[in-house]
């Protein structure tokens, strides 16, 4: 099923509302978002929370991680 998330990227302060469907890793949902940043080149792992500031597993698809419709996630270079 597709799912419309609102996403952030931290430092780039990128927003974003993303459709995707819902078996999509965390993982590539946290890729997407960042490739929309001002230097989507670079490198590195990341981590990814939901709104209650809880880290999300990345290899979890969206919906095991519990995100759906209409939720806020926010991604972190670390």
């Amino acid at each position: 099923m597709r799912v419309y998330l609102f996403g952030f990227a931290g430092e780039d302060f990128v927003g974003r509302v993303i459709v995707t469907p819902d078996e999509r890793t965390v993982a590539q949902l946290a890729g997407r978002l960042v490739a929309w940043g001002l230097a989507p080149e670079r490198g590195g792992s990341f981590t990814v929370r939901n709104e209650a500031s809880d880290i999300l597993d990345p290899a979890a698809t969206i919906a095991q991680a519990g995100l759906g419709n209409g939720d806020i996630f926010t991604v972190e270079r670390r």
